[in-house]
């Protein structure tokens, strides 16, 4: 699946809100209680996150985020052409059903994460730079941001260094605030690069490539860095050493900070299908990833033990 942002017709708001099975009122939600919906992941091979719940039977779903608590968790869901983020959470000892966040509108709002604090949500969307302004022709960074109250904030964009004329997409932020991003800049090694942003003094500082470790002369995007920068996971498509068309690989950081090469995760969770959109619960149990393995986009999970049986012996 080539995840390049194409501008859609523009939808009035009702009718993205009434697109989706969730939306639409044609899936119940099951009485669920305690963390993580009361369930656990598999532990030898990943499996569908939630079947025919959250993980639909027709309609795709993609970047399953859970909170520190396990008490809320939050996805992607494509509706009417337009992806959207909901959520869901406990409320009184129950799980609620999933509903848009509230600053959702007439944009695509796709391929977000949670910071490691949770009070954080970074996103790629078409919507305009400014009040006003005309919807974006490709993908810039945003960011919105929860208070007390629990209230998420009207999304800022990340502006530059950031955010270029191209497209910028799939956030991922360490707990130091450095920020992780898929770009087509022309100065890539391959059609799309992950960069890093570091964050000082309140700043971002001018993206940097990840290098050859784990970029390639190939797409590679939807990377997801661990809140310690510990390790870095990524999609990239049509590697030699590929299962599918895009496979999920795997880069640890060494003692010299530089990145071990990237390795593909296996057929744990590669298949001959498409991988895409990693990501580890802020508890650091999970994994989370999307696959195309049942004709269209599902959520899938596994026990984030995974992550420490790839691990090289030596950094």
């Amino acid at each position: 699946m080539m995840k390049i942002f194409m501008a859609g017709k523009y939808l009035p708001l009702l009718c993205i809100l009434f697109a989706h099975q969730w939306l639409r009122g044609q899936i119940d939600f099951p009485a669920l209680s305690g963390p993580y919906f009361g369930l656990k992941a598999p532990v030898e091979k990943a499996s569908v996150f939630m079947d025919g719940i959250i993980s639909t039977l027709n309609e795709p779903e993609m970047c399953g985020v859970f909170s520190r608590n396990g008490r809320e968790f939050y996805f992607n869901a494509l509706c009417n052409d337009r992806w959207m983020i909901l959520s869901t959470r406990e409320v009184d000892g129950q799980w609620i059903k999933p509903k848009p966040l509230p600053f959702t509108s007439n944009y695509t709002d796709r391929d977000f994460t949670l910071s490691p604090d949770g009070n954080s949500l970074y996103f790629g969307s078409n919507r305009p730079r400014k009040k006003n302004g005309l919807p974006l022709s490709s993908l810039d960074i945003f960011v919105t941001r929860r208070d007390e109250s629990g209230k998420w904030s009207s999304p800022e964009n990340l502006g530059s260094p950031v955010n270029t004329d191209f497209n910028e997409n799939y956030p991922s932020v360490s707990s130091r605030g450095n920020i992780t991003f898929f770009s087509q800049c022309e100065d890539g090694l391959g059609g799309c690069d992950i960069y890093i942003s570091r964050l000082v003094n309140g700043q971002y500082l001018e993206p940097e490539n990840l290098g050859p470790a784990i970029n390639s002369e190939k797409n590679d995007w939807d990377g997801f860095i661990a809140p310690d920068e510990s390790y870095f996971i990524f999609s990239s498509q049509d590697r030699d050493d590929s299962i599918g068309g895009q496979d999920l690989y795997i880069s640890f950081r060494k003692k010299d900070g530089n990145w071990t090469r990237a390795k593909n995760m296996g057929p744990k969770i590669n298949s001959a299908f498409c991988e895409i959109c990693p990501g580890v619960s802020l508890d650091g149990q999970y994994f989370f990833f999307t696959t195309r393995r049942r004709g269209k986009a599902d959520i899938f999970w596994i026990h984030a033990d995974i992550i420490g049986v790839l691990k090289p012996d030596k950094l």
